[in-house]
């Protein structure tokens, strides 16, 4: 007995789980739902798709016994049913109590989720929207609501409503159902990390093979074995490309939060604020997905309170009084590019040059060479802001170096162009995945390094005429520019810069963001598709290495890390006198 016990209960836990999934992702739908409720009151179609949301979650949670979930939603489901009857009419405080119960749903979920937390308290909600569905009705309404027979038998006469309005659209749910399934998140990565060691077998079969051709040439043999190893290169990149997908998800599933955010806190601040989305079906992997939440809310809250300016100043420039704020997501070649761009008052570049100038970070006189672009540069800088008056929600360049921080972790850039009272466009690019990059294979001082390939801008050939030095540091003049080149077995401290010649015959030039480097190099080796490998705690997190990688000879080369490495130059420079 006991064991059928335990069973059941596993069972309970399981079934308890797939529904507080489900919960999850229809209380996120719910809250850019409401939001375009709000925005639409007498869209019919909108609002029984909010209630059976909401009726579903109702239904299940009072299956399984959930009293806290079956009463709150049970509450929220009265006034949705009187707002579908026509026997309310949607108001800013009904749209506040309706996501303030949404909220509090939220939190509830969590609680049953997590043991440790302890569930809410929902008298007070649960009063106000009680006090919602027994006001005064604006027109008849058949429901007396202390009679609790008829209440009951409207609620099953909303419930045979409901089963008859969604029937079609269920068995089409039930058909879609047979074709996916959940998969642990665990086993997810275990099938990548296999996917990762087969590009790494195929990359030294691919190899052998090549290498066999060279020193046997006529042996005939050998043509089946380099059509084979074309077969087996060919469908491993099939399949890695096929499991590389499994862990895609659309970045909708991010940008579904923000009409929400961006509603309370246009209330907040006291402005008319339209948010406007685009390109949510775009595909992003899981961990990018996960790591790029905060710093888009964070963007978009500086647009909110400090880029689209008051009402009244808006129609004084001639502009709309609501003001707009655009979020699109978009795929170019092996990166997502999301932008985030506003029509508010902007930034003046010069206000952000004398601040800077203000705060020692730059020297008047080098200041008036730069350009626009990096001026800008110092909006990502700790601390820095331009903001007359610090607020709660947020200040226009506050925790801006935290966020391009968190997006250089992703191997990202982000970069920032504005005009006054025009507006003001962060644009964002992220690689698609972390997992596997393509990498351009150098080698300097005997040593051989990965550098990735979607940050190398240009590779050219050294002369000594284009070299120069300043503050004892050699830098290349490259048209217009001049970029500081490294020597990496100096940077990471291998041998002494002293001894290092700056004479190589090759110069590779990355980027990162608005900066550039050059990297001298002995010759190249190639470009490979390599997969990313965890050194864990053997390097530093500012070590400017990111991973080692398995080559198809079986030695292991380090990839470099472009933020790391950047930041390694930056503290050896300040330690050098001018």
């Amino acid at each position: 007995m006991g064991n059928n016990t335990d069973l059941d209960m596993e069972q309970m836990q399981e079934i308890i789980g797939d529904f507080l999934i489900e919960a999850d992702e229809l209380a996120e739908t719910l809250d850019s739902r409401f939001v375009d409720l709000e925005a639409s009151p007498d869209n019919p179609d909108l609002l029984n798709e909010i209630f059976r949301a909401v009726h579903t979650i109702k239904g299940t949670s009072s299956f399984l016994g959930l009293e806290a979930v079956t009463g709150l939603t049970h509450k929220m489901e009265d006034v949705l049913n009187r707002l579908r009857k026509h026997s309310l009419s949607l108001t800013p405080i009904i749209m506040d109590t309706l996501l303030e119960g949404l909220d509090l749903l939220k939190v509830t979920l969590d609680s049953i989720r997590d043991e440790s937390l302890s569930p809410p308290d929902q008298d007070n909600i649960l009063k106000r929207l009680d006090a919602i569905y027994q006001s005064e009705r604006s027109e008849p309404d058949p429901v007396e609501p202390n009679d609790a027979a008829v209440a009951e038998t409207v609620q099953s006469e909303s419930d045979v409503e409901e089963a008859r309005q969604s029937k079609e659209e269920t068995a089409g749910r039930s058909k879609s159902a047979d074709h996916t399934i959940r998969v642990d998140v665990d086993r997810l990565d275990h099938l990548i990390n296999l996917i990762g060691e087969l590009v790494l077998g195929r990359n030294s079969l691919v190899q052998s093979v090549s290498q066999a051709s060279v020193e046997m040439p006529n042996q005939h043999r050998l043509e089946a074995v380099g059509q084979a190893s074309t077969t087996v290169s060919f469908l491993t990149t099939e399949i890695q490309m096929a499991v590389m997908k499994m862990r895609m998800l659309p970045i909708g599933r991010v940008f579904a939060r923000f009409p929400r955010q961006v509603r309370d806190l246009s209330r907040e601040v006291g402005k008319q604020i339209d948010l406007h989305i685009s390109g949510q079906e775009t595909e992003l992997d899981k961990t990018v997905i996960e790591e790029i939440s905060d710093p888009l809310m964070h963007v978009i809250r500086n647009a909110c309170d400090h880029g689209i300016e008051s009402p009244e100043m808006r129609l004084k420039h001639g502009k709309s009084e609501v003001g707009n704020i655009w979020l699109d997501a978009r795929q170019e070649g092996s990166n997502i590019v999301v932008t985030v761009r506003d029509d508010g008052r902007g930034i003046n570049h010069e206000a952000v040059r004398l601040k800077a100038i203000e705060r020692g970070m730059i020297d008047p006189i080098e200041s008036e060479k730069l350009t626009e672009r990096q001026v800008f540069d110092f909006v990502f800088q700790a601390g820095f802001s331009t903001a007359r008056a610090v607020t709660g929600i947020s200040g226009r360049g506050v925790g801006m170096d935290v966020v391009r921080t968190n997006i250089e972790k992703l191997n990202g850039i982000i970069e920032l162009q504005s005009e006054p009272f025009v507006g003001t466009t962060m644009t964002i690019k992220l690689p698609l995945t972390l997992a596997i990059i393509r990498g351009l294979l150098v080698e300097t001082d005997g040593e051989v390094y990965v550098l990735p390939l979607a940050s190398v801008i240009e590779t050219i050939r050294m002369e000594a005429s284009a070299v120069h030095q300043m503050n004892r540091r050699p830098v290349l003049r490259l048209r217009d520019e001049v970029i500081p080149i490294v020597n990496l077995a100096s940077v990471y401290g291998k041998v002494s810069s002293n001894n290092v010649l700056t004479e190589k015959p090759y110069v590779v030039v990355v980027g990162l963001a608005d900066k550039k480097m050059g990297i001298m190099i002995d010759r190249f080796q190639g470009q490979e598709e390599v997969v990313i490998k965890s050194m864990g705690d053997l390097i530093g997190n500012d070590s400017g290495i990111t991973g080692a990688t398995i080559m198809g000879d079986g030695r292991v080369r380090l990839i470099v890390d472009l933020v790391g490495l950047f930041n390694l130059v930056k503290k050896q420079t300040s330690h050098v006198p001018a």
